[in-house]
């Protein structure tokens, strides 16, 4: 399946292994697998031994840098209530408005 947006277009193939942020520049982990609904995609994302499940949903994913391999989302306040904090993003700078590791 392809995506599109900002005019950008990619497959789920070129973005599983990317990272991902939140909002407050804390890395949730890799997009490890994408699961298929029917009405919008699921996102999966790993941290050690845990999942985060994330839709794929235009006012969710904020950004896909295909040439830095991170993705940006901000996740609704509920989140927190469901998996308890995220992780924080060690060495972190700020890219565009979020905190992200160095590469």
């Amino acid at each position: 399946m392809d995506f599109k947006k900002n005019n950008l277009k990619w497959k789920i193939s070129d973005i599983l292994g990317f990272e991902v942020f939140n909002q407050n520049g804390y890395k949730i982990g890799i997009l490890s697998d994408i699961i298929s609904t029917g009405s919008n995609d699921i996102w999966v994302v790993k941290y050690y031994n845990e999942e985060v499940l994330i839709p794929a949903l235009k006012n969710v994913v904020k950004e896909v840098n295909i040439a830095r391999k991170k993705i940006f989302v901000v996740l609704p306040k509920e989140y927190d209530d469901i998996y308890g904090q995220v992780k924080s993003a060690d060495g972190a700078f700020e890219y565009n408005g979020y905190f992200i590791y160095e590469d």
